[in-house]
C-alpha cells in the first residue's frame, strides 16, 4: 500500500459519497462524512471542481457530481463489451415476459446493474442503474456471489448484513444455505429480500473459462412473477445458457 496517495484516495472517498447520500452536500456535511477537516475538504473539492468531477451550485453553494462524471461512466459502458453484447438478449428476454430484465456484474466488493429493458406493464417494478449494492441484496447479486471462492463469501459476509425489509438476511449461515443452493440449481428465485412485495427471478452467465461473469435478473411484482414463474424461470434459463453458449462456454 506504500504506493497509495492519501490525497488521491480522499477524492475517490468523497465522490463516492454521493453515491448514497442528497444530491448536494457542503463541506461540513462532507467534513464529518469524510473525518476531515473542513479546510482540507475544501482544498480536494477545488481540486475536483476544477478538473470538472465536482460543481458547485451557485446559489446554495453546495457541490454535486461534475460532468466530467458523466463523460467517463459513458465511456465505461462504451468499452464495456458484455453491456454491447448482451442488449439483445436482455430486450427479447423482456419480449418473452414482460417484465423488467437487468444485467448484474460484480465490481469488487460491490454489484451493479450496467443494463436494464424496462417492462412495458404501467404497474412495474423497476431500479437505478449503476448503483453500487451488496452482493448479498439481490436475487442477481446472490447468482454473483455464490459462484465466488469461500473465502471471498467469507469476506463479503464477514461485514454487518444490511436489512431493506422484515425479510432481508440476517442470519449469515442461512444465507450460505442458500448460497449453496444458488450453485447447485444454477438459478435462484426470492421474493421481498430488497424489496416487499417483488419478485426476482435470476440465473448466471458463464464465460469460456468457466467463470461466472455477470447474471440476468427477470424482476417484476410479485402478485405477477410468481404465478408464472416456473415459465420465467424457463425463459431466463434458456437465455443465459444461450448467452454462455456465444461466449464460449461449454457446460461439462
Amino acid at each position: 500500500m506504500d504506493q497509495v496517495l492519501s490525497s488521491v484516495r480522499n477524492s475517490c472517498r468523497l465522490l463516492k459519497i454521493f453515491l448514497d447520500s442528497p444530491k448536494e452536500l457542503g463541506v461540513t456535511e462532507l467534513s464529518k462524512m469524510l473525518q476531515l477537516s473542513k479546510g482540507a475538504v475544501h482544498k480536494l473539492l477545488s481540486t475536483l471542481e476544477s478538473e470538472g468531477f465536482i460543481r458547485q451550485n451557485e446559489k446554495t453553494k453546495q457541490y454535486t457530481l461534475g460532468y466530467t462524471l458523466l463523460e467517463l461512466g459513458t465511456k465505461v459502458l462504451k468499452n464495456h463489451d458484455i453491456v454491447d453484447f448482451s442488449m439483445p438478449f436482455l430486450q427479447r428476454l423482456v419480449s418473452r415476459t414482460s417484465e423488467l430484465v437487468v444485467l448484474c456484474v460484480k465490481d469488487s466488493k460491490d454489484a451493479i446493474y450496467v443494463a436494464k429493458v424496462d417492462s412495458p406493464h404501467p404497474i412495474r417494478f423497476t431500479v437505478e442503474s449503476f448503483r453500487r449494492f451488496p452482493l448479498y441484496s439481490t436475487s442477481a447479486a446472490r447468482v454473483l456471489l455464490a459462484y465466488q471462492p469461500e473465502s471471498f463469501q467469507d469476506e463479503i459476509l464477514g461485514e454487518t448484513l444490511k436489512t431493506y425489509t422484515p425479510h432481508s438476511y440476517t442470519s449469515v449461515s442461512e444465507l450460505k444455505q442458500d448460497l449453496t443452493m444458488i450453485k447447485e440449481r444454477g438459478y435462484e428465485i426470492s421474493s421481498n429480500r430488497r424489496n416487499a412485495g417483488v419478485t426476482g427471478i435470476a440465473a448466471p452467465i458463464f464465460d469460456a473459462s468457466g467463470q461466472v461473469t455477470a447474471s440476468i435478473s427477470v424482476i417484476g411484482p410479485s402478485d405477477r412473477v410468481l404465478p408464472q414463474k416456473e415459465e420465467l424461470l424457463r425463459e431466463t434459463l434458456a437465455t443465459v445458457q444461450e448467452m454462455s453458449a456465444q461466449l464460449g462456454y461449454r457446460s461439462s
